[in-house]
């Protein structure tokens, strides 16, 4: 799959492939992830865990392990991440693109007080004074809808919901003006109407800021809800990208549409769990990695990796789609939209 030439995009992934040396071993992680972000655009990428959406997002901002053989392209406003030196990531981390984690209680001193937390790299990297750095924390706190956010600034993590600290990591994330956020799982462990107002947040600001986002998470109906379009991953590579309203209407692939058909509802009366375990890149032999588990596998389908295909505007990884191969085709634009 190829992505959005480099100039419209404020995140271009071309046929990246990563995998991770231990000792003699070797284990791959991605395998040919290419994905894009354009200016003011909202992407998904979703999938089980331990599909490599994670990262594929640290990869983008330099953040990979130590002893990773790591091929392909990564360019993020045009710099080449993957041949920056350690200077030029610390300059695209601190102004460029920020990453918001799914765990904030993991990524926040518990000894540290909110405001000092914030305020630090404010102080750091854009060398404010202690004065200038509260006010624009503060002002930051404001922004993504903590009450009263003086008092905020004076409190430690263990005084804060899960859903507050939340938003005290997108106002870190925030803090440093990106072009480009990238929220890894922002809404896990969170309740139903909390989620719902992250995702609020992020739909403000890509609107009031015309940031360019990258949700990584495993809620479909968010996904749909919230992105333009779509990446769905499954060991390690994408295998179906369309616009967020096409992929809910007619998913093309069976491993899209088993993730559809196991999201709960108020009319059934059973969930349709997908069978099987997710495996890992490292764990597939040959052939498509999802067809242990797919119900209409055939034989071609252990044997030989899939091709991508253009199917109905979908891009599509999957033997059984029904339309000749094709010279893979950028992901759908808003514009492109049906």
């Amino acid at each position: 799959m190829t992505t959005a030439p480099p100039s419209t995009a404020m995140l271009a992934v071309e046929d990246l492939t990563l995998a991770v040396r231990r000792d003699e071993d070797v284990k791959p992680i991605l395998a040919s992830v290419s994905l894009s972000c354009a200016k003011g655009e909202i992407v998904g990428l979703v999938g089980e865990s331990g599909s490599g959406k994670s990262m594929t997002l640290r990869t983008a901002v330099g953040l990979t392990p130590a002893k990773a053989d790591i091929s392909g392209r990564v360019q993020v406003s045009g710099l080449d991440v993957l041949g920056a030196s350690g200077k030029e990531l610390s300059k695209l981390r601190s102004r460029t693109a920020s990453m918001i984690f799914q765990d904030p209680r993991a990524h926040i001193n518990p000894f540290q007080r909110i405001g000092t937390f914030l305020c630090e790299g404010l102080r750091i990297h854009q060398r404010m004074s202690k004065e200038e750095a509260a006010r624009k924390a503060t002002g930051l706190l404001d922004e993504v809808g903590l009450p009263d956010p003086a008092r905020h600034m004076r409190q430690y993590p263990h005084e804060l919901s899960g859903g507050m600290l939340q938003r005290v990591m997108i106002a870190a994330a925030l803090a440093s003006e990106p072009e480009l956020l990238l929220a890894d799982e922002p809404t896990t462990a969170l309740d139903v109407t909390t989620q719902a107002e992250i995702v609020s947040i992020l739909l403000r600001l890509r609107r009031d800021r015309g940031l360019s986002i990258v949700l990584v998470t495993h809620d479909l109906d968010l996904a749909v809800s919230a992105c333009d379009r779509i990446h769905v991953m499954y060991a390690g590579s994408i295998v179906e990208v369309a616009s967020a309203a096409e992929l809910a209407r007619a998913p093309q692939h069976p491993y899209t549409a088993a993730l559809f058909a196991a999201r709960p509802s108020p009319d059934r009366t059973e969930l349709k769990a997908v069978s099987g375990r997710p495996l890992g890149l490292y764990e597939v032999e040959g052939g498509c990695a999802f067809a242990p588990r797919c119900p209409k596998a055939i034989d071609l389908c252990q044997e030989t990796a899939p091709e991508t295909r253009l199917v109905d505007g979908h891009q599509v990884a999957c033997h059984l789609a029904s339309e000749p191969p094709v010279q893979p085709v950028g992901p759908l634009t808003k514009g492109e939209r049906p």
